[in-house]
């Protein structure tokens, strides 16, 4: 019977619809002995078939028929090969383990939630194993939490299947995949954090008296208790007192943390080098 015209599009790649892939439809591609004990030389996640190294692949997601549409797309690729996937998060640890997965797709949305234990877990009980995050839209908190997890990249659900490929083989080396809009949303945090740092130190050190902040710019700088004294002309007593209660206002509990804060407001930016005549503006 003829074979209705492909739909285009990742994850409405063709895919058999008479058994749409399950968490438990797993395939082996070859022998369990040769898994064990991998050739001298190959990599992580990896198996040989003659002279060739083939990424193992695995796919986290609950929606089935998007992990059939990766499966379908990962599958057409030379070198790569999907041998499980599940659609349950408790599920994921163990599918890492059994396969000795070399990349594991999974789901933002699992990622997020239970998942987000799993992929602890699988980057401390299988470091080999390259965890690739597929996300339906670039933004959102969830997403910064879990690229501070230590996943190896983030890839669109809405991307090339090529694009999709070329990750997959990308991560197995050791690489680190973003697409550009997954790649901006993280630029765009990173600058997020840090103008929230610089306006919190400001605020902090606005609450300060003109003394204080002149007392918090030389501890920015290194300087003794006795050394500030001098310069600022205090008893090394008056200056202890100075410091204890700029670290009360600030919410410090030490020196180093304070000198962090004044660093991010700008205090020290203008000072001069000579501890002589140190006076800030």
């Amino acid at each position: 019977m003829a074979q209705p015209p492909p739909r285009t599009g990742w994850p409405f790649s063709p895919v058999s619809v008479t058994r749409p892939a399950t968490s438990r439809d797993v395939r082996t591609a070859v022998p369990a002995a040769r898994r064990t004990a991998p050739p001298h030389g190959t990599p992580p996640g990896g198996i040989v078939r003659g002279a060739e190294t083939t990424v193992v692949v695995g796919i986290a997601d609950h929606e089935i028929l998007v992990r059939a549409g990766i499966r379908a797309a990962l599958e057409r690729a030379h070198g790569i090969d999907v041998v499980a996937d599940t659609g349950d998060a408790n599920a994921v640890i163990e599918m890492t383990l059994r396969h000795r997965l070399g990349v594991l797709l999974i789901d933002s949305g699992m990622a997020g939630t239970h998942g987000a234990r799993a992929m602890r877990a699988v980057r401390r009980l299988s470091p080999s194993t390259a965890v690739v995050v597929l996300a339906s839209s670039p933004g959102g908190s969830h997403l910064d939490r879990i690229l501070r997890a230590g996943v190896a990249g983030c890839l669109l659900k809405s991307g090339d299947p090529q694009n999709l490929v070329a990750a997959v083989r990308v991560a197995a080396t050791g690489g680190a995949v973003l697409y550009p809009e997954v790649a901006k949303h993280v630029l765009d945090s990173v600058a997020r954090i840090d103008t929230e740092r610089v306006e919190r130190a400001r605020e902090l050190v606005g609450g300060l008296t003109p003394r204080e902040r002149e007392v918090l710019a030389l501890v920015a700088q290194g300087m003794a208790n006795s050394e500030i004294g001098r310069a600022l002309h205090l008893s090394e007593g008056g200056v202890k007192a100075h410091i204890s209660r700029l670290l009360t206002k600030l919410g410090c509990g030490n020196r180093v943390r304070a000198a962090l804060i004044a660093q991010d407001a700008g205090l020290t930016e203008d000072l001069p080098a000579d501890p002589a005549c140190p006076r800030p503006v």
